[in-house]
């Protein structure tokens, strides 16, 4: 029994074989076997025969300084920062000649002037701050209590300490304004310093 078990296992496996080609077997175009034949294959690189010049700083070629070297990438070039060459196809004499190739390295310069220009438009610029802050400061903006008893608090709230009253009439001024219903303002005879609700101040009358 087992030796016919063997006998068909192997006959079987011929017949496989055959009718897959034999020996002449090749992998189809979409099979796997010839899409991992695709991906195992890699492009040599070939060696090139190239002139190279070293160039000065101002694009010129230096006195004898060409060299004719077999490279692969320009990596086997071994340039430094900064350094420029140029590149020419080292070809057969006789032939036309390629257009040179140029290689600039990156180099990095800051320049940091001396003294910064100053011109009339700058200086008319730079005096527009002073200009307002000396208006504002000639300008100080009075109000007067429109309450009967309005208290003068430490903060911004009702939560903060009232420092004292001020009646009817009082003449203050504005300090600091954030639009948030509260303002700072320092009293003009005592010149106590405190916030206040912004509903219970108008405009001051001459």
């Amino acid at each position: 029994m087992w030796r016919l078990i063997l006998v068909s296992f192997a006959f079987l496996g011929w017949s496989f074989y055959e009718l897959s080609g034999g020996a002449d077997y090749r992998p189809s175009a979409d099979s796997f076997q010839a899409r991992a034949l695709l991906d195992n294959q890699r492009p040599k690189q070939r060696p090139l025969r190239v002139n190279v010049i070293e160039l000065a700083q101002d694009g010129t070629a230096q006195p004898d300084a060409e060299v004719t070297r077999t490279i692969t990438s320009l990596h086997d070039l071994g340039l430094s920062m900064g350094q420029k060459v140029m590149l020419t196809l080292a070809s057969a004499e006789g032939a036309a000649a390629p257009a040179p190739i140029e290689l600039h390295l990156p180099t990095v310069k800051m320049t940091i002037p001396a003294q910064i220009p100053t011109t009339p438009e700058v200086a008319a610029t730079a005096q527009l701050p002073a200009a307002t802050d000396e208006t504002l400061a000639t300008s100080p903006d009075f109000r007067q209590v429109s309450g009967n008893s309005v208290n003068l608090r430490t903060g911004p709230g009702t939560r903060f300490d009232r420092i004292t009253s001020l009646a009817r009439g009082t003449k203050v001024i504005v300090l600091h304004n954030p639009g948030e219903g509260w303002i700072k303002l320092r009293v003009v005879d005592t010149d106590r310093i405190g916030w206040m609700a912004d509903s219970m101040v108008t405009l001051a009358s001459d």
